[in-house]
């Protein structure tokens, strides 16, 4: 028999209203806090002082600043994982004011992710209220590093410290009725290129590194990209030089590949490794450091974890988006973890000081969270997700 009755998701829908505004005021206690990619300590501190209050068992942070809880359940070998990221794309003298009106919310990062941190940390209070005994432990994370060159080594060591870890649940503020099933894999390079330099007029000839760096661009642009599966190219940095008048000592390109497909990113890695290495030297010494390496693959739609947040959002009145993205899950999935990311309300201006959620639909956010919790634990115990 179907867990989803309409009595529980009845019950749980009444039960989530209740929990908009505890979260709401949670989300803006942590969104007050700056926490960039790689300086996420203080959120942290922030994150394991509530989840310790709320009644979390085992709470602790490890040495990167991943905080860490878990929820009590009947069988401590099995466990399910709900995943939110503390960690923000913005600078961390960035000034943060939350402001509200009416059921809308605004701050950067209110969205991605302080109201995921919040809202997992709601959980086990949600189950308090419910009566609901929890067959599997359930670990709670606010995890760092999700954000651009964060490399997912947050979600990376969180999985490593669980081994007993059999579904991921990654939440992310805003996208409600999206579920990602496919993860985005990325391959990030960062290449230098380093001449004598010397005067544009006086030292005519010499090879400039800014020249030799847009020649690879170009020749990088000419690459034939697949498109099923959709694999991308990007040069997204490029800087280099000193004035108008000198020939460029130096010049740096950051690049950016993506596929969902491990042996498509792979291949496109290979060509752009290859253009790399036929850069025209001589005097220029050419340096490349990987600065990003995220994980590709896929679930299936009709096993594992998604078929559970599929039937969920139906039973919420919502046909649920499956789609491509890279979250915190792009490390589950790689690894053969049954696992989806979803989001909690709507919104929009993501990655801008200007961001902004809507509350109201939070009711519904939270209820699917609940409910896909519930079921994911009663698959995990009774083995039923792989």
């Amino acid at each position: 028999m179907s867990l989803l009755t309409s009595s529980l998701v009845a019950q749980v829908t009444a039960l989530a209203g209740q929990f908009i505004e505890p979260i709401a005021e949670l989300a803006i206690m942590i969104a007050s806090v700056p926490a960039p990619t790689n300086h996420e300590a203080s959120r942290a501190r922030v994150v394991s002082e509530c989840l310790t209050r709320l009644g979390h068992a085992d709470v602790r942070t490890d040495g990167l600043s991943n905080v860490i809880g878990r929820l009590r359940g009947k069988d401590p070998s099995k466990a399910l994982l709900l995943a939110a990221h503390i960690d923000t794309v913005f600078p961390i003298d960035t000034v943060i004011n939350v402001t509200r009106s009416g059921d809308v919310l605004a701050a950067p990062g209110i969205g991605d992710n302080s109201l995921s941190v919040a809202a997992v940390a709601m959980v086990g209070k949600a189950f308090e209220q419910l009566g609901h005994e929890l067959p599997v432990d359930v670990y709670i994370t606010g995890n760092v590093g999700e954000e651009g060159l964060g490399d997912l080594r947050g979600m990376r060591a969180v999985i490593d410290q669980l081994p007993m870890v059999g579904g991921v649940i990654a939440i992310e503020g805003h996208s409600l009725g999206r579920i990602t099933h496919k993860a985005v894999g990325s391959r990030r390079l960062r290449v230098t290129a380093t001449g004598p330099g010397g005067h544009s007029w006086g030292d005519a000839g010499r090879p400039s590194a800014i020249h030799v760096m847009a020649r690879l661009v170009s020749r990088l642009d000419e690459i034939e990209l697949v498109r099923d599966p959709k694999t991308t190219l990007n040069v997204g940095l490029f800087s280099g030089g000193i004035s108008v008048n000198t020939i460029a000592p130096d010049a740096m390109v950051v690049i950016d590949m993506r596929s969902t497909s491990p042996d498509a990113l792979a291949r496109l890695v290979g060509q752009v490794e290859r253009e790399i290495s036929l850069v025209e030297r001589g005097d220029i010494s050419v340096k490349v450091e990987v600065v990003g390496d995220r994980p590709a693959g896929e679930v299936s739609l009709t096993a594992g974890m998604v078929p559970i947040g599929v039937d969920v959002l139906r039973a919420l009145g919502i046909e649920a988006t499956c789609d491509a993205s890279s979250t915190d899950a792009n490390v589950p999935i790689s690894q053969g973890i049954p696992s989806m990311c979803i989001g909690l309300t709507t919104g929009g201006n993501v990655h801008r000081v200007d961001e902004y959620i809507r509350l109201r639909p939070l009711a519904t956010g939270f209820a699917q969270l609940i409910l896909n919790t519930i079921v994911a634990a009663d698959a995990i115990h009774h083995d039923a997700l792989n």
